[in-house]
Order: C-alpha cells, then structure tokens, then sequence
C-alpha cells in the first residue's frame, strides 16, 4: 500500500519535539550543566549515563504494555498521548535549571523527561512499523521518520544562535542559558500541536495474529538472531556519532579554537545535511536494500569522520564543508535499520503467530538510548581523569586535549567498521519480505 504524503507528514510530525531529547541534549545539555550550571564534570556525565540505564527496563515494560493495549483509541495512540504529557513535565525541570542545581534535582528531570520519552517513542516506531508491510514502503515511512528527525533538529539547533541574534532588540540576557532556555520553549509549544496532528491523521490497523505475549517471551526474543544481529547494528552505528555528538563542542572548542557559539553553529552544517542524506540513502536502498545502504553509509561516515579531524584549526569554512559531508552519511543507519526491524518482526510472526512489534521497538529505542548514554558516561571519566576542564577551552593542557582528540576519533570510527560489517550478508531482502507478507495475509 502507497501512503498518501500528507499522512507520513503526520506520521513524522511528532519527531520535530522528540529528536529533541536525542543528539541535541547530548550535545547541549551535558556542557551546560557542566559549565554554566556549576555541576562537577564527571558528575554530569554518570547522570546522563546513568539515566538512559535506568530508563532501559521501561523501555521494554512498555512495548510489553503496546503489544497489550486494545483501546477504543488503538493500540499506539494512547501511549504516545501519556508518554508525551510525560515528556513535557520532564521538559520543564530539565531545560529550565537553575545553576546551583543538586545533582538529585537533575536526575529526578532526566529521569522524567525521558520516561514520557520512551513510551511515546516505542509507540511511535511501532506504529510505523504497522503502517505497511511492503519492504521498499517501509524505508519511505521510515524516510519520512528521518525527514521529520532532521527538520527537528535543524530548526532546534538554529534556536540558540537567533536568541543571540535577538537578544539585544528584546533586552534578553545573552548567553548558553538563553539558548537552552530557547530550545525548552520550542519543545513545549511543538508537543501539544504535533500530538493533535498524529492522533486524527494517521490510520492505525488491527495487529496481525494478536496474542499477547508474557513476560518469558522478552528473554525470547532477545536469542532471536536476526533480532541481536539488527540490535548490534543500531547500536554500534548509534555510538558512533554518540561519541562524536558528546565531544563535538569541546572538540572544536579546546582542540580547534572556535569559539563555543561557532562550534554550535557547525552543527547546523551537519544536521543540514541529512535533508540531503536522507533522499539519496532512500533512493540507494531502493535500487539495491536496506542493508547495502546501511554498510556503505555507516562505513563513508567512518572516513569522512577521520577526515574532520584532520582538517586545519580555525579554518571555519573547512570545518563546516568537514561537518556538512559527514552528516550525508550519518542520517542513514536510523530510519533505514527500523525499516529493517519491521521486515523482522514480520519474519517472526509468520514463525511464530505472535506480533511483537512493540517489544522489539521497545528494545530497538534502548539500544538507542545506549548509543548516546554511554559516550556520554565514559568520556566525561575519561576527560576528567585526564584533567580536562570544561570551562578552559584551549587552555587545557596538551595532554588534556590530545585525550579529547583521541575520543573523538578512535571509539566512533570502530564502532562505524563494526556495524558496516554485521550489515553485510543481511538475509531479508525485498523478495523474501513479499513472500512473508504474502504468507502472512493469506493466514488472516
């Protein structure tokens, strides 16, 4: 079945306010609560860590309660309504702390935001997933996700440099608070418009072969193997630009000296990108599969990233030229292995007679949520047992910078090459999935 556009722009219209809980809060957050708001450095980094881990198990409680859910309203609608009503109250203690915070005050936001986080995103890829079952369809849903991600992103990162812009004609105070501030409101003026958009537009369909699973079929799914082989892609191709994500202001910062609004401004070069990226990895996928697309993506991302780092310092054109090629590449991984997952669960109905899609979406979404937590966690220790200062810039120590430069190198580009590597020899591909689709509606 072809979607009518107007319905995948419904469908991708609440990843303008989710994305904001992903890279931009990696990126943003962790510098401002480490800088301006006064909390200890490595500090920071075990928070940020230590709540995507504790938020794991939620993640799979809720695709549990998804697979459960038979409502008047559907299956997906109501988490997306409860998680984001969630998210929102989290958004308030998160994007507007006071410096001085305890690091309990920052917990309890983060905790709360990505709570309501989890449930309206594993109901939101689950949702995708049951939009078609056509192999190619799902990567132009998939597309459309990633379509919404990047616009998300652009449009939340491009905040903080207009407050600055503005700042002077409105009498605000300038500064990273106001930029933080900024994207706080942006976020919750964007989830109630968004939420109205997604839950009158998009259709949802009955489940194929509903049954219920119990809680021994979690463990069961996590030894099928196509699933582990899909769930390590994600998640060595999310922390690939994880680790880059959580340095990248430092590393222009201290190891190029750019000054921190410029560093942040790099990133609408990368971001920009993606409107780019994400077309032309759907139309490659198209001509030859999902799995191809994801190898060539991820591996280009790993020698365009080795490439970035040894651009010359302060050249800005050439760090933005550095940043705009190597986002084309990175957007790929994220929508293309959730088309990927759908062929899956697919796969694992037809075997099975039970639909899971909201387990294993709920897993995928944690495996994400790793991609970005444990960058974070590990090289906030490492920078602060190295003696890296977060307020010092280029006046850190030499020894301090090139500890900075190795994280920002080494541990993206291995996980980049790995994940291209378990991509190659994916066994789904558009031939297999139409017999399984076949199959599965001839058993309706």
């Amino acid at each position: 079945m072809h979607l009518k556009r107007r319905t995948l722009a419904a469908f991708a219209a609440p990843c303008l306010p989710l994305t904001g809980v992903g890279l931009p809060l990696v990126v943003y957050l962790p510098p401002y609560y480490a800088g301006t708001l006064g909390l200890d450095l490595a500090m920071t980094g075990i928070l940020f860590s230590l709540v995507r881990w504790l938020d794991l198990p939620l993640d799979i409680v809720f695709g549990h309660q998804i697979d459960r859910t038979d409502t008047r309203l559907g299956r997906f609608r109501p988490w997306m309504l409860g998680g984001c009503l969630v998210m929102l109250a989290g958004l308030f203690v998160v994007f507007f702390a006071q410096p001085g915070l305890t690091p309990l005050h920052a917990f309890a936001g983060l905790f709360l935001m990505y709570a309501g986080f989890s449930a309206a995103q594993v109901a939101h890829t689950s949702w995708g997933q049951a939009l078609s079952t056509d192999y190619h369809e799902r990567s132009r849903i998939f597309g459309w996700w990633q379509a919404g991600n990047m616009i998300g992103l652009l449009g939340l990162l491009a905040v903080p440099p207009l407050a600055g812009v503005l700042a002077p004609r409105f009498g605000w105070t300038p500064g990273p608070a106001l930029g933080v501030h900024g994207m706080g409101w942006v976020l919750i003026a964007l989830l109630p418009a968004v939420l109205l958009l997604v839950t009158t537009m998009v259709p949802e369909r009955p489940p194929r072969h509903r049954s219920p699973h119990g809680w021994r079929d979690i463990w069961s799914a996590l030894k099928l193997p196509l699933l582990r082989r899909v769930l390590l892609i994600d998640l060595l191709a999310s922390l690939a630009p994880g680790f880059g994500g959580a340095l990248l202001i430092f590393f222009f910062e201290a190891a190029r000296g750019f000054p921190a609004e410029t560093a942040r401004l790099l990133l609408l070069f990368y971001f920009a990108a993606g409107l780019i990226g994400a077309p032309l990895w759907g139309w490659f996928a198209r001509r030859t599969s999902k799995h191809q697309a994801v190898m060539w993506s991820i591996g280009s991302y790993a020698v365009l990233h080795v490439m970035l780092v040894l651009l010359p310092s302060t050249n800005f054109w050439l760090a933005a030229g550095g940043m705009l090629l190597a986002g084309i590449p990175a957007v790929a991984p994220a929508f293309l292995i959730r088309a990927m997952l759908a062929d899956v669960t697919d796969a694992e109905t037809l075997a099975t007679g039970k639909s899971n899609a909201g387990l294993y979406y709920a897993v995928l979404v944690g495996v994400q949520k790793l991609g970005y937590a444990i960058p974070v966690g590990l090289s906030y220790i490492v920078l602060d047992m190295v003696g890296f200062d977060a307020k010092a810039g280029t006046g850190n120590t030499q020894t301090a910078i090139s500890g900075l430069i190795f994280l920002f190198l080494v541990p993206p580009v291995i996980a980049a090459i790995g994940a291209a590597w378990l991509a190659r020899g994916w066994t789904i591909t558009a031939e297999v999935q139409a017999r399984t689709a076949a199959a599965l509606a001839a058993a309706n």
